[in-house]
């Protein structure tokens, strides 16, 4: 097999990229058991991997928040990190959809750290942000949605 050129590792890592994005977000879409969940995190870190060399910064941070929802869904407190920045990226600026995304899974990562005052707030934003989205998006948010818990039905744990 000849070594691939420049113009062909890029093409490739583009396609890895969005394929790896694509089964994430069917992942997360589920509930899962934890070998899916390890599933989850392998295909959002591929997703990241492959964007940072290819993608734009958008989708670098898109890429970040995928990590971060599968870090939160796994109950790993590093989750914080990557919401965080993807939140911070995207906030006031990105479409309505990203907006709801960025605030429940910054939510959800909140609550993995047990910072649950902080998660009620972005959970209500999220969900203030979905009322608003169109009938698409909202489909489309409210399939990863459903499976972020409301910091509301967690105990406190002090």
């Amino acid at each position: 097999m000849a070594k691939p050129n420049e113009v062909d590792i890029s093409r490739l890592s583009r396609y890895f990229a969005i394929e790896a994005n694509n089964e994430f977000w069917t992942l997360s879409e589920q509930s899962a058991t934890d070998a899916e969940k390890q599933r989850v995190l392998v295909t959002a870190f591929s997703s990241l991997y492959h964007w940072t060399k290819v993608g734009t910064q958008e989708n670098i941070q898109l890429a970040n928040l995928a990590v971060a929802r599968a870090l939160a869904l796994n109950e790993t407190e590093i989750s914080l990190t990557y919401a965080r920045e993807s939140f911070d990226f995207f906030d006031g600026t990105g479409a309505d959809w990203i907006q709801a995304f960025t605030n429940a899974v910054l939510s959800h990562a909140l609550q993995v750290n047990k910072q649950l005052e902080q998660a009620e707030e972005f959970y209500n934003k999220a969900l203030k942000i979905q009322a608003e989205l169109t009938e698409g998006d909202r489909k489309v948010f409210d399939a990863t949605f459903c499976h972020i818990p409301n910091p509301l039905h967690i105990p406190d744990p002090q």
